[in-house]
């Protein structure tokens, strides 16, 4: 079902324009230009409306020709100063209803020179204040971090937030066995050394830019979401940050545990589909990104066959998650993990008859199709509604609540549902063809507090507008508020409680494991790997 996400999404992104915190800050009457000082020599952003932004700032050379498939390389100290009022390039990427799920094809926009970071800051402070570092989902091959306005969270909650740029689809997740040749492993994990090294390099220069470096949260949705969780089992990522947020990213998802060793030899099968030798990555290397960026995946991922994403048990990530993390062999940090209450709507909206509906679910689930089928029966809100709902409870919703229970036995974990029933979703539902409710992602405009490509902010209530500062003062205040404990409870090793965030008012539900029917999910084979 995953593959057919809904055409909409793939064409919004094509033809999202970045959102407007850069002209809201260039183009405040308040506007001036302020400067910083990194490593490499000084840049140069612009402050308005409350608000420091230095944007396209680069954290590492480009991953261009010889470095291509390459772990990511210092960059070039510049002489004068540096712009840093506009945006850097988004990494490459193909943008298409198959080719967004790694299925190939689609029309191909950015650059391989892309590896930069937008930093935002309260215009004013004294003080080095925490550092909250963003990585952007997109199923590891879309999206970029300025499609994401920071700008109200920082300014609100007084942080420095970052959104950064990593290598995307088969630049940033290609595992191949010549690579190991070259003195990084077999690869697939690109997009892993970025984010280490973006994270690096924040801890020699955000002080620059008044965050402290001692004191930084990690959050990300969705393969964003994954790529933390992958981090915190990887041995280099210690001291890199302070605290993780994992919204809708739970990586015990079997579908998304691939070991490199497997995928390297699917890497050669890559290879040849481009019509090079099998053993031949230079004949890659020379290779116009386009072509790679077009070209279907041959290996497994978060949406089955045909993904990308990152793989273990390499230099990078030497063990399983589940593995490292039930043996504590992890960067123990606080965790807050979360899903929404309807993932999976967003990837539903095709499946529109009974029959559409038993085929699609025996389908996904094969031997426990039929007993999905009786569980998830199609009630008032349709097939679309019914299929949503396994799909949700099946790939985001145990998977998160097995996450919890294995960090819990060794770092305090909070748990977390978005369930505001009506986000303003910017496609009318009757195009979508379904109710799309607290859809996969409908979380991230009350984190940041900001309108993004699929929520327009314009149309909260009062009610939902109070519903994002509730979630930006938490967010924000996670490890540092002495008031947290007392809102928020922390998770035990049984699983609970969950905090339910909705507009009505929150609660924290105990009964989270019962309610997405997550001991059908643990005895079957798409079960979460929790261990």
């Amino acid at each position: 079902m995953i593959r057919r996400l809904v055409l909409v999404f793939a064409l919004a992104l094509a033809a999202c324009t970045h959102p407007g915190d850069v002209d809201h800050v260039r183009f405040a009457s308040d506007r001036t230009f302020v400067r910083a000082t990194t490593q490499a020599g000084e840049v140069r952003g612009v402050e308005g409306a409350g608000v420091r932004a230095f944007l396209g700032v680069p954290y590492a050379a480009p991953p261009l020709g010889e470095l291509r498939w390459r772990s990511p390389r210092p960059g070039e100290p510049w002489a004068g100063v540096r712009d840093a009022t506009r945006l850097g390039s988004d990494c490459i990427q193909a943008i298409g209803r198959d080719a967004v799920l790694g299925g190939g094809g689609g029309i191909v926009v950015g650059s391989e020179d892309c590896l930069v970071l937008n930093v935002y800051a309260p215009a004013r402070s004294e003080a080095a204040l925490p550092v909250m570092v963003f990585l952007h989902g997109g199923a590891f091959t879309i999206g970029a971090g300025a499609n994401y306005d920071p700008s109200r969270l920082a300014a609100e909650q007084g942080r420095v937030v970052v959104t950064v740029n990593f290598r995307l689809g088969a630049l940033g997740w290609l595992a191949h066995l010549e690579f190991a040749a070259e003195g990084d492993g077999v690869g697939g994990n690109w997009g892993l050394m970025d984010q280490q090294a973006a994270l690096r390099w924040l801890q020699a220069n955000i002080a620059a830019f008044g965050g402290d470096p001692g004191d930084v949260t990690l959050f990300g949705e969705s393969s964003g979401a994954w790529s933390a969780c992958y981090l915190m089992a990887s041995p280099q990522s210690d001291g890199l940050f302070h605290r993780v947020i994992l919204q809708s990213g739970p990586c015990l998802e079997p579908h998304s545990l691939n070991p490199a060793a497997i995928e390297a030899v699917k890497g050669m099968a890559f290879a040849e589909g481009l019509g090079c030798e099998a053993w031949d990555v230079a004949c890659l290397r020379a290779l116009p990104a386009w072509r790679i960026a077009r070209a279907p995946s041959p290996r497994s991922g978060i949406n089955g066959p045909g993904s990308w994403g990152p793989v273990h048990s390499d230099g990078i990530v030497p063990e399983s998650p589940p593995t490292a993390f039930a043996a504590g062999r992890f960067v123990r940090v606080p965790v807050i993990v979360g899903t929404t209450a309807d993932e999976a709507r967003l990837f539903a909206t095709e499946v529109r008859s009974l029959d559409r509906y038993e085929r699609q679910t025996r389908w996904l689930y094969g031997e426990a199709g039929e007993s999905a089928l009786a569980l998830y029966p199609v009630g008032e809100g349709g097939p679309g509604v019914a299929i949503a709902r396994s799909f949700t409870d099946s790939r985001f919703a145990c998977p998160s609540d097995a996450l919890r229970r294995v960090l819990a036995a060794h770092v305090p974990v909070y748990g977390y549902e978005f369930a505001d029933p009506e986000p303003p979703f910017v496609v009318p539902d009757a195009i979508m063809g379904i109710d799309m409710g607290a859809y996969h992602a409908s979380e991230l405009a009350s984190v940041f507090g900001t309108s993004w490509l699929f929520t327009d902010t314009g149309r909260w209530t009062p009610e939902q507008r109070a519903l994002s500062d509730r979630m930006m003062r938490l967010w924000a205040g996670f490890g540092h508020d002495p008031g947290f404990e007392a809102e928020w409870a922390q998770v035990s090793d049984g699983g609970g409680p969950v905090r339910v965030f909705n507009p009505a008012g929150d609660r924290m539900d105990h009964g989270f494991f019962e309610r997405r029917n997550c001991a059908f999910w643990g005895g079957t084979a798409l079960g979460p790997v929790t261990q």
